[in-house]
């Protein structure tokens, strides 16, 4: 695909002066990869229409913008043809312009009412929210039991697999985690990105790309905290659990309750919280 990001360009060198115990030194840093990337569809007719927005880690955007779009209710799955590059009215920044080709009609009309405000920040709140989450989402399937042991596996296992996270100490991640029957836990899918959503957005275009939606008893794993469009976004994809290292917020936890998601934060070596769906985890 024409456009596609170098991945280079998910880091960028920046020389820095550091102070230790008094001691002033320079030396080259590594810094996380930031870039806006305009999101758009363009309908079976040719007609395209600009969705949102976002600043992100370079890389992996095809994912992203089909993550995007699916998350957010805009487009199915089956419905993507194929995704691009490019603007034809910009040459200059062709791989910041993702277009996803879809089957037929979109209505453009739902675009502002839908889409989250596109920042690493929380996106629309409130109790009107949830209950529209809940009103097109419905509940998810449940995840009949979770080990405790393997959970508290999990953040040292995202870590070893954090690849820019490694270099730069700057950026967020998400992990799809399989979970079997017996509770055992497995990391098979990870994605990084200066936004949490955008990560998680990559994750769920990952799966929408191979038609694999709803991602049925599987746990969406965060880096960072936990907030309600993070919810929104796993509800959306069929998350049966969500893990985040850091915390969630009241209205993370109360959409989690509707939608019969199991909440799990502050996930720490040797210590958890479990917040919605108490006997989901167990020994």
């Amino acid at each position: 695909m024409s456009g596609t990001p170098d991945p280079q360009r998910r880091t960028a060198p920046h020389r820095v002066r550091t102070w230790r115990d008094g001691v002033a030194r320079e030396r080259d840093d590594t810094l996380t990869g930031e870039e806006p990337a305009q999101i758009s569809v363009v309908d079976a007719d040719g007609v395209r229409i600009d969705v949102a927005v976002t600043m992100r880690t370079p890389g992996h955007d095809e994912e992203l913008a089909v993550g995007f779009l699916v998350s957010e209710s805009l487009i199915a799955q089956t419905s993507v043809v194929r995704v691009t590059f490019g603007d034809p009215l910009d040459a200059s920044q062709p791989e910041n312009h993702i277009s996803v080709h879809v089957k037929g009609p979109f209505d453009a009309a739902r675009v502002p009412t839908r889409t989250t405000v596109a920042t690493a920040s929380c996106g629309i709140c409130g109790k009107a929210s949830i209950e529209d989450v809940v009103q097109r989402l419905g509940r998810v399937q449940s995840i009949m039991r979770i080990s405790d042991d393997a959970l508290l596996k999990l953040p040292a296992q995202l870590r070893d697999a954090q690849a820019i996270f490694g270099e730069t100490g700057g950026i967020h991640a998400a992990a799809t985690v399989a979970v079997a029957p017996s509770g055992a836990l497995t990391i098979s899918v990870v994605r990084e990105d200066v936004g949490r959503h955008n990560a998680v957005d990559k994750l769920i275009g990952e799966a929408a790309l191979r038609l694999a939606l709803p991602l049925s008893g599987a746990l969406l794993l965060l880096s960072g905290r936990c907030s309600f469009e993070l919810v929104q976004k796993a509800a959306a994809a069929g998350y049966g659990a969500i893990a985040c290292v850091g915390a969630p917020s009241s209205l993370a936890v109360e959409t989690a309750e509707r939608l019969g998601i199991c909440l799990i934060g502050f996930l720490r070596e040797g210590s958890f919280n479990v917040y919605t769906q108490f006997d989901v985890v167990q020994r």
